[in-house]
């Protein structure tokens, strides 16, 4: 199995979900489905240029990015949810998030990628 992987991180899936490839395999399929929901939450609280809402959106995804090895846009979501509760200036906030927004398409196609691996 490859591991040429930016974003995921196999050994901390393997790891967060005991090893059990069915178990792997369904809570892949399910953040296939659930990631893209969330981060149309986030972009219309981008939208809406409400900080409480983007703080609290940005927060929300945040789990997910740690239980499938994603620290790095764990962080970058973290930076988000801190600028918007420290009410920095919508034009900071929308330059955080136009650095993390290309990264949910490329943490998308591995996470599909490591469920072809599996099967």
């Amino acid at each position: 199995m490859t591991n040429n992987y930016t974003l995921i991180d196999p050994h901390v899936i393997q790891a967060n979900l005991m090893q059990n490839s069915a178990l792997i395999t369904q809570f892949l399929q399910l953040y296939l489905v659930q990631i893209p929901v969330d981060l149309n939450a986030l972009k219309e609280a981008m939208g809406s240029k409400d900080p409480v809402e983007i703080s609290s959106k940005a927060h929300h995804i945040k789990p997910t990015m740690e239980y499938i090895g994603a620290t790095s846009l764990r962080a970058e979501l973290q930076e988000l949810e801190t600028a918007a509760k420290n009410g920095e200036d919508m034009q900071q906030l929308e330059k955080l998030f136009d650095i993390q927004l290309p990264q949910f398409d490329t943490l998308l196609v591995e996470i599909k990628d490591y469920l072809q691996q599996l099967s």
